[in-house]
């Protein structure tokens, strides 16, 4: 091959690479790929689940889906919590998106050590949906604080969440419906954390800030 047909050789810029994992949204990223995760996971294991299922529960069915939400809150809450608190990753609302992550790792811890209490499979996820629509606001609101454009997409998919986890936990349908209806809620939150991501990654740090500390200024 002629030498002028060769591609050229471009060094990777590891400081620019750097900079850029350093200002990107892993709390938001985290949360996107595990809301998306769980959505999937409630659709192929639903709803006979157990052992047989491609993907196992603890029990059967969507009881052994409410049981696992459990570990899935663990695992989301910690990587919110810690990835909100890396260098240079631009936080919703200053410290509020870190309590929102170990509000998550606590209830997910809670429900681990007292699966009796749990509720039913309806009941934690429509409270799972709230709390995924709560946060979504927040990344709204840190939006809008920043000026970016189209900040209000970000609130409408919170209220959609928001709209399908209730909806969900009304019973309207059977265990199967339940499954599919919350699924869907997952998914719309995944996308939400994904527009949350792109439209925060590598945000000025300057730009850091809460509306708590702009009412009290």
């Amino acid at each position: 091959m002629n030498e002028e047909y060769m591609p050229a050789y471009r060094p990777v810029d590891m400081k620019g690479l750097a900079s850029k994992l350093a200002g990107a949204t892993w709390s938001l990223i985290a949360l996107a790929a595990l809301t998306f995760f769980w959505a999937v996971y409630m659709f192929v294991t639903a709803p006979t689940g157990g052992a047989g299922g491609l993907l196992p529960t603890p029990v059967e069915g969507p009881d052994g889906l409410a049981a696992a939400l459990a570990w899935w809150a663990v695992v989301a809450g910690f990587c919110a919590s810690i990835g909100s608190l890396a260098p240079r990753a631009p936080r919703a609302l200053g410290w509020v998106e870190p309590v929102l992550g170990i509000v998550l790792l606590l209830a997910g811890l809670w429900g681990i050590w007292s699966t009796p209490l749990l509720g039913t499979y309806a009941e934690m996820h429509t409270v799972a949906g709230v709390y995924l629509a709560v946060y979504l606001a927040a990344v709204a609101i840190e939006l809008y604080r920043r000026d970016e454009q189209k900040w209000y997409i970000e609130l409408v998919v919170a209220a959609a969440v928001l709209v399908i986890a209730l909806a969900g936990g009304m019973n309207f349908a059977a265990a199967p419906g339940q499954v599919g209806i919350f699924a869907l809620a997952f998914f719309v939150a995944g996308w939400g954390f994904v527009y949350g991501a792109l439209k925060l990654s590598g945000a000025p740090v300057a730009a850091e800030g809460h509306v708590a500390e702009a009412l009290l200024a």
